[in-house]
């Protein structure tokens, strides 16, 4: 019963973990770059959930839809703004692009600490335990891994089966050939950043409802996701949702068994374990 009650955790943990990723593995999948400041806006989104939660007494998933709409509306700014000038410049554009949102990530934390503080916080919200039987599982892990599955799985839906999707697919997968075809590369890259920049404001709705954030976990939020999709391989979709739930699973077990200062390292092993022995990732050998 115990192996079944970790299973249980770690796949609702890993449907949190997939959306994570998700949105930095569609930035680098179609803009073959690292968004630096990943981190910074998932926690920013937790905050604010924090925020408008105990100011108004509202249930932060009724943030969700708001979140998104007003994330996508940053993301496409702050893309064309500071990363599409960056798209003429060649081979220089993957470092320079990396040293912008390097700078962004360090403007959205410092922000966020002079508007919410440097202290950790946490929401009460969905801390109903439910007993299934047998089984005791959290409510808000329910919550956050239900709705990061859901989400990952419209996502999938609209790559695959819509114009707009498809598009946006055959651009992470061959740019030049894409323009071909007559895709308009540069709103694709703007498309992808903008919902990248959502999924990951999303993420910090539920991510607070699990785990208790700050302005200065914004980096470790970011490293967090980069591990997951390079252990999914760069860019690929299905590998990430099977490295985050990997990764839900093995940290659920190592948690119970080895404790709270093993688990944090999981991540990091899992990674250059992967590097050395699979370093095309999950995705890759799938198939």
């Amino acid at each position: 019963m115990i192996v079944l009650q970790l299973v249980v955790n770690g796949v609702l943990l890993g449907g949190t973990y997939i959306l994570l990723a998700q949105g930095l593995n569609l930035v680098f999948g179609v803009m073959g770059i690292v968004n630096l400041a990943h981190g910074s806006i998932i926690t920013v989104a937790g905050l604010f959930t924090y925020w408008f939660v105990t100011h108004t007494d509202q249930s932060p998933l009724w943030l969700i839809p708001c979140v998104f709409v007003a994330m996508l509306a940053v993301g496409a700014v702050l893309q064309r703004l500071l990363l599409e000038p960056l798209a003429k410049l060649g081979t220089r554009r993957e470092l320079l692009s990396l040293m912008v949102t390097f700078g962004l990530s360090y403007v959205i934390v410092e922000t966020a600490l002079n508007f919410f503080g440097s202290q950790y916080v946490s929401l009460p919200n969905l801390q109903e335990t439910w007993s299934v039987g047998g089984l005791a599982i959290n409510e808000a892990l329910v919550a956050a891994g239900v709705l990061g599955a859901l989400i990952s799985g419209c996502l999938h839906v609209w790559l695959h089966y819509t114009p707009s999707g498809k598009a946006l697919l055959a651009t992470s997968q061959n740019a030049t050939g894409a323009v071909t075809c007559g895709i308009d590369v540069r709103r694709m890259r703007g498309i992808s950043f903008a919902i990248g920049s959502a999924l990951a404001g999303i993420a910090g709705v539920l991510l607070i409802l699990i785990l208790p954030l700050s302005a200065p976990t914004a980096d470790t939020l970011t490293i967090l996701s980069f591990v997951i999709v390079a252990l999914g391989g760069l860019g690929d979709y299905k590998g990430a949702v099977y490295a985050g739930l990997l990764l839900g699973l093995v940290q659920s077990g190592v948690g119970y068994y080895l404790g709270g200062d093993v688990e944090v390292v999981v991540p990091y092993l899992l990674l250059i374990t992967f590097m050395v022995l699979r370093p095309q990732g999950l995705g890759q050998a799938a198939r």
